[in-house]
């Protein structure tokens, strides 16, 4: 179910209404069935992995906090690790790895084939894997008492704001709030709603018309000149950020409307300075998880440059891998460990001032020629997201290297009207990153706030591309 349709709005507003009318103690049993209703809305049988990755979690959970020796306790993540990993591997990779490894075997002059299974992914099942072994390794480093209550555990892991496409929630932030007897309060309601109004101004009136010049230039390339394919390249790398901090937005809107509040995923990212300030705001809460528990888990920075250089290899090799399944996806994570590692070598030279990574005062030239650059390195890394093989990746690079037989300059009206949109979006992240434009928002009168509101759902009535594309992360 998608949050950008007519049947979610209907399906959220029955859900709320419904929660609030039951008393407390059966709440939560019928936010969990809403939930599944939820997920197996398109695709039923796939509720099954859903179950099948709480019920192992949640039996795993008990077995490492009732377990005193270290050796049971480990076996009993083992578990769960190989468990959670084993579906995700197999619905996910199995045919990526089977296919490569038939055609390593054909170079080794063998007769191998591989029979790809060709299986629908799953919706969600990168976000919710993570967010359940989440749980049994916080239970694991004694940072959480193991969930006693089945139903409270499978909320957690099946919660439907965020079950699709994130944040990735640790357990001892969401689980304790799944657990209390939430107390109906308007302002929730009206924090809730207003940002879901956001969510899909961001999605429906920002991304999917962004969406309409990427998916047209790139449908052919050729055909376009190499301003407008730069022009349409920046615009996917903002589709994909609305697109997603859209969804993130509903999400957050939608928990918040059940006294649920749920983490942050974004922090201006269109403001970073350097990849690594990008990646610093970027989809937070799986930056947070992979560097907890793959990164420190690794030693972090703290064994040396060489073995910090490898970490971060292993780091976003493995990010590029979560985001899919192909050679495009290895070689994106594989550009942002080129460019983190060598920010990272760069800092050990030359250290930042104490606190200069915090600032939030307006960049002079050199601040707006690093934004800038940072900006252009992450439009070159969304065409490895867009492409669908390295083929297509190398024919869009040598389309911007103006290597195609299309003209150098734009003369389509439109690529100029998108231009202008995609300098507005980024004039509105400057006055929030610098000059507070969402505090002074906040300090507005009731009647202000109020005519705000009312712009916006206008402009989502007139503004809106009411297609129902779907969200880009729903394919991980």
């Amino acid at each position: 179910m998608w949050f950008n349709t007519y049947t979610f709005g209907v399906f959220l507003a029955v859900v709320f209404g419904l929660y609030w009318a039951l008393p407390p103690r059966g709440r939560q049993l019928f936010l969990l069935a809403a939930s599944y209703v939820f997920y197996c809305w398109k695709t039923p049988v796939y509720g099954l992995l859903l179950l099948a990755s709480t019920l192992l979690d949640f039996g795993c959970g008990l077995w490492i906090g009732a377990s005193a020796r270290p050796g049971h306790r480990r076996l009993a993540l083992l578990c769960s690790l190989c468990g959670n990993l084993g579906i995700l591997f197999f619905f996910k990779y199995a045919d990526f790895v089977g296919t490569n490894l038939a055609g390593l075997g054909c170079l080794l002059g063998f007769d191998t084939h591989w029979a790809p299974y060709d299986f629908l992914l799953p919706a969600g099942i990168s976000f919710y894997t993570f967010q359940s072994i989440c749980y049994t390794l916080e239970i694991y480093r004694r940072q959480i008492q193991p969930c006693r209550n089945p139903v409270h555990f499978a909320l957690y892991v099946a919660y439907f704001p965020q079950l699709v496409a994130g944040p990735i929630e640790r357990a001892d932030h969401l689980l304790p709030q799944l657990e209390k007897t939430q107390v109906f309060g308007w302002d929730n309601v009206v924090a809730g709603g207003g940002r879901i109004l956001l969510g899909l101004f961001r999605k429906m009136v920002v991304a999917d018309r962004l969406a309409i010049l990427v998916d047209r230039v790139f449908a052919h390339v050729d055909e376009y000149s190499t301003f407008t394919i730069w022009a349409a390249l920046l615009a996917f790398a903002l589709q994909v950020y609305f697109d997603f901090a859209g969804y993130s937005d509903i999400a957050i809107g939608s928990a918040r409307l059940f006294g649920v509040r749920i983490t942050e995923n974004f922090s201006r990212p269109l403001m970073a300075r350097s990849v690594a300030d990008f990646w610093d705001r970027w989809h937070l809460t799986l930056t947070s998880w992979l560097r907890e528990n793959v990164f420190f888990a690794m030693g972090g920075s703290r064994r040396g440059r060489a073995r910090t250089v490898f970490n971060i290899w292993v780091l976003f090799l493995l990010c590029g891998l979560w985001h899919g399944a192909s050679w495009n996806f290895v070689l994106w994570g594989a550009y942002y460990a080129l460019f983190n590692s060598m920010y990272y070598l760069w800092r050990q030279w030359r250290p930042q001032p104490k606190g200069a990574s915090r600032r939030r005062d307006p960049p002079g030239l050199r601040g707006v020629a690093c934004i800038a650059a940072t900006n252009l390195l992450i439009a070159l890394a969304a065409s490895l997201f867009r492409a669908k093989d390295l083929a297509a990746t190398g024919h869009i690079w040598k389309a911007l290297a103006g290597f195609h037989p299309g003209a150098a300059f734009a003369t389509e009206w439109d690529v100029w009207m998108m231009a202008g949109l995609m300098a507005l979006v980024f004039l509105v992240e400057y006055l929030q990153e610098f000059h507070g434009l969402d505090d002074r928002f906040r300090r507005l009168g009731p009647w202000s706030k109020a005519i705000g509101w009312f712009l916006l759902v206008m402009a989502l009535i007139f503004l809106s591309v009411n297609n129902q594309q779907p969200y880009v992360y729903f394919q991980f």
